[in-house]
């Protein structure tokens, strides 16, 4: 009974009901909005990280990684690599030769990351084949020596283009300094300016014909089926290999984690803020009805209904407010968020400022269901507390004086 009661008068005045309701609505479609951009962006980042530059896991030799020397390479690559293809989750794996050395041409140089890899193998762990247009070449196309793969921040650094040359430099494992002319096979161009100004791609092969000999492998990129298999995989991998460093991309990238880390907590905080000024404005209208319906509910305390019923029939009206504006808001910002994410919100006009941060110019909206479910909490929650200081005036009322009142 109580609850028909209370549902029944919220719609006693209903301009002022749909105002709440409109508002909480509004309010919810706009933060969900927000959060789904973000987490959007976010998204986008880490599966650029992950299929451009990095793979989900990485090996290495434990001193490679102090000062990228080029003599600290993977003791028998090709057995570990067969290895670790045999494990259920694993999806391809790769070799790779990475140098650190310099890249100039005519006009300048730079310093620059040399990735020698098999193009073949390098195709089924990241997609920078993708990545170069038709008119910048393609993916070492034909059997030509010495071809580099490079981006197009580095070509315009080098003022360089497509089949120009460019030296090079580099130490090789035995110590000694090589260089050699290479030939621009392709133009990549990632959401990544940085990655894109400072690695290239040689063949691995032709690194071996510059030193004489094998030039060694010191990266292993690992790429899974499902990033939820990580943590699991990569145990299996620490104890398959206790002589190399396992890590994941984000012990790669700490920076990339700990941004992730910080958007999920930053959208909690956005809506929390909304809710929270909601909030104000459900109070003052509960109050309002509190004051207006004084002598109603002096009358109801008079002829018998008790503090508590009084009590809870304020919270359940302002609850039922929250409720309905708060399913109406996520509903609405469900359906703007499909219709988003099904066409992408193309943000080319920034791509400039966007690429220095690793952000392609195209995000996908989404939110998962477990952020629903959070936020189904926090408005219940939002509903609950607002309702306790209107409540507790309708209590605080003698039904003596309240008949009295006109």
């Amino acid at each position: 009974m109580i609850f028909r009661i209370a549902f029944r008068n919220i719609w006693r005045n209903k301009v002022r009901s749909l105002v709440v309701i409109t508002a909480i609505t509004l309010g919810l479609a706009g933060g969900l909005m927000t959060a789904a951009i973000m987490t959007g962006m976010i998204d986008q980042k880490v599966r650029s990280v992950i299929n451009t530059e990095l793979s989900h896991i990485q090996l290495h030799d434990p001193s490679f990684l102090k000062n990228y020397e080029a003599r600290f390479v993977i003791a028998e690559p090709a057995e570990l690599m067969q290895t670790i293809s045999g494990i259920p989750g694993v999806k391809s794996v790769c070799l790779r030769t990475r140098l650190t050395g310099m890249a100039a041409s005519p006009n300048s140089a730079a310093g620059v990351q040399i990735m020698g890899v098999d193009p073949e193998r390098e195709k089924k762990v990241t997609n920078l084949y993708k990545l170069i247009p038709d008119s910048s070449g393609g993916w070492f196309n034909g059997s030509r020596k010495n071809q580099v793969m490079i981006g197009y921040k580095l070509a315009e650094k080098l003022k360089v283009r497509l089949k120009s040359k460019i030296v090079l430099r580099f130490q090789g494992t035995d110590g000694n300094l090589n260089e050699a002319a290479f030939s621009i096979g392709g133009i990549f161009g990632s959401s990544n300016s940085v990655f894109d100004e400072s690695t290239v791609f040689v063949k691995k092969t032709d690194l071996d014909a510059i030193t004489g000999g094998d030039s060694g492998i010191h990266e292993v990129a690992v790429l899974l089926y499902d990033i939820g298999s990580i943590p699991l995989i990569q145990f299996r991998l620490k104890k398959l290999f206790p002589a190399t460093e396992v890590q994941n991309w984000m012990e790669i990238k700490p920076e990339m984690g700990l941004l992730t880390s910080v958007i999920a907590v930053e959208i909690y905080v956005i809506l929390g803020i909304i809710l929270f000024a909601l909030a104000f404005g459900i109070v003052n209208t509960m109050l309002m009805i509190v004051f207006e319906r004084t002598r109603e509910l002096g009358m109801l305390m008079a002829v018998g209904m008790s503090k508590s019923r009084v009590f809870n029939m304020i919270m359940l009206e302002t609850v039922f407010l929250t409720i309905i504006g708060g399913v109406i808001g996520m509903a609405l910002g469900a359906v703007l968020i499909t219709v988003l994410h099904r066409f992408g919100i193309d943000l080319s006009a920034m791509a400039q400022g966007l690429a220095a941060y690793g952000v392609d110019t195209k995000i996908y909206p989404f939110i998962t269901r477990e952020f629903y479910i959070n936020l189904t909490i926090m408005i219940l929650s939002t509903g609950l507390l607002s309702a306790i200081l209107p409540a507790r005036k309708a209590l605080q009322l003698k039904p003596v004086e309240a008949i009295r009142i006109v």
